[in-house]
């Protein structure tokens, strides 16, 4: 029970430091104007899309390559200058300080939360392709009446 105290008491003052971390209100602008960017690249690419095709594409790979940014650089970056940081205000309260043996159950459980970042990434990403395939299967053009080629020597 007293773990629990303390974890829920440790939260607010865990927050207010992870507001002056990322400067306040600096990091909700950066990541709402990245929301709005990859929001109308998107939209751009979806509108387009049968009328411009490389212009479509370059459009959602923009949009992909900010969610990208955020996904893999920013929020895993975020967590490690907090983690190490505000070490003092975590260990123990929010992660686990040494246990037993193992000194630097801290580091670990902060890598660990990295990875569980990355490693979530990764799957979104993934299924976000397939889905993306699925919904929009390749198509030639309506003018590309090129005949099916055979392959091979004669």
């Amino acid at each position: 029970m007293e773990f629990a105290e303390q974890f829920f008491g440790a939260l607010p003052e865990a927050g207010r430091a992870l507001w002056e971390l990322g400067d306040g209100w600096r990091t909700v602008g950066v990541l709402i104007g990245a929301f709005v960017l990859m929001a109308v690249f998107g939209f751009l690419a979806l509108r387009w899309r049968d009328r411009h095709g490389w212009l479509s594409a370059i459009l959602g790979v923009k949009a992909g390559f900010i969610a990208f940014w955020l996904v893999f650089g920013m929020i895993p970056s975020g967590w490690m200058f907090f983690a190490d940081g505000e070490r003092d205000l975590l260990e123990g309260t929010l992660l686990p300080g040494p246990i037993g043996p193992f000194e630097d159950a801290y580091e670990v459980v902060r890598d660990l939360v990295t990875v569980g970042l990355m490693g979530g990434g990764i799957i979104a990403f993934g299924v976000a392709a397939v889905w993306l395939q699925k919904r929009f299967p390749r198509s030639a053009s309506p003018d590309d009446d090129r005949e099916p080629v055979t392959g091979g020597y004669r």
